[in-house]
């Protein structure tokens, strides 16, 4: 049984939130007044493309995903908890925005370079929270 994650909360309330399907995520982005370029996350002091304070910048709600650059599968894992292997990669979540993301494959020969990925939540060990990973965009349409 898939447990119902709008009875968690988001394990980084400041970059994501559940999405109105229940199982993709929204990520929080700031749009710059002095560029118009977005950042991420949103809580960050300053425009990561021009450095302008971001305290008069207005937050942008986007579905969480993007475009995937690279990726590489770790068979040590880099932080507590992770799963290893596990496959990571590089992801345009907009333009001139990449951050890095553990991707929800069994097989990396299932992913290439310049396909869609969607961010979805993942009920976490920790009791009561979700957590972030990337699938490729047709299955998170399951």
């Amino acid at each position: 049984m898939t447990p119902d994650l709008s009875t968690l909360k988001p394990q980084r309330p400041s970059l994501y939130r559940l999405a109105a399907d229940g199982h993709s995520l929204d990520f929080f982005f700031t749009h710059c007044p002095a560029c118009q370029g977005l950042s991420f996350p949103a809580n960050a002091p300053g425009c990561m493309h021009c450095g302008h304070p971001t305290d008069a910048a207005m937050q942008v709600v986007r579905p969480g995903g993007g475009t995937l650059l690279e990726y590489v599968t770790l068979h040590v894992a880099l932080v507590p908890g992770m799963q290893a292997p596990s496959i990571a990669g590089d992801i345009r979540i907009a333009e001139q925005v990449v951050e890095e993301g553990v991707i929800a494959v069994d097989d990396e020969s299932r992913l290439q370079p310049g396909m869609a990925l969607r961010a979805v939540a993942v009920p976490s060990a920790s009791a009561g929270t979700y957590g972030c990973q990337f699938v490729p965009a047709q299955e998170a349409m399951r």
